[in-house]
């Protein structure tokens, strides 16, 4: 969010009677907002333009910090060792990224069960921060149905539902071994990197959905008829459609 409000700032002491201006800002130098210090590493290019015509020489660019995170994501997985797989599940990238960010398709279901025999208004939304997604349908105005508040929870849709029921414990992001047992008195557990009796199922992903496709909804074919402006970018930017 916003860190410092829009106003003036007053330099650092002992001249905390005067305030920033122009003159102080150049790329490559550090300045401190209320006992605060930054690092200005660039600026875009109006910035720029606008300094050289006030006579400004340019400091060259400077290097942006790594990330903490990604670096030490990056050590643990260079720190693998083979005897003892580390299978690092790595969500939290796509979380930061698309966070808030939500596809929506206007979609149809021709109910073969309605009375009326008119096709049933749908909205999915597919949320791109974890591949999730929920359906709510559009009711007219006495159309005689119970309102419900939606069509389907939010949830990961398997693309060959409807599936058999599993037990608890059957689905699993890891699959774990035990390596000595109690005979030894000591037990130890190691992943198994084959993943070795685990259960493979295939969700819908953001690359099945377009205008046009019918998509499985537990049984249910949904037909995507169209989306919105912000999906319709997403597609393009991302998969040049």
């Amino acid at each position: 969010g916003t860190i410092i409000r829009r106003s003036r700032i007053p330099l650092p002491p002992p001249h905390e009677d005067q305030f920033y201006t122009i003159d102080h800002f150049n790329i490559n130098i550090e300045v401190i907002f209320y006992a605060q210090r930054y690092k200005i590493i660039d600026c875009d290019q109006f910035t720029k333009n606008f300094l050289l015509k006030m006579g400004v020489r340019l400091n060259p660019p400077a290097a942006r910090p790594d990330d903490p995170y990604t670096t030490e994501w990056r050590k643990a997985m260079e720190s693998t060792n083979p005897l003892r797989p580390y299978e690092h599940i790595d969500t939290l990238t796509q979380f930061l990224q698309y966070d808030g960010q939500v596809l929506r398709f206007f979609c149809v279901w021709d109910d073969p069960g309605s009375k009326t025999r008119d096709p049933r208004k749908l909205v999915l939304r597919y949320y791109l921060a974890d591949d999730t997604i929920d359906i709510k349908e559009i009711l007219p105005v006495n159309s005689g149905q119970d309102p419900v508040p939606r069509f389907l929870r939010r949830d990961k849709l398997p693309k060959y539902a409807p599936v058999g029921l599993y037990q608890p414990g059957t689905i699993t992001r890891r699959t774990i071994l035990n390596l000595t047992g109690k005979s030894i008195g000591k037990k130890e557990y190691i992943l198994d990197n084959r993943k070795t009796g685990a259960v493979h199922q295939e969700f819908y992903k953001d690359s099945d959905l377009k205008i046009g496709a019918v998509i499985n909804v537990w049984g249910r074919k949904v037909i995507l008829c169209d989306c919105d402006e912000f999906t319709k970018q997403f597609y393009r930017t991302k998969y040049g459609i």
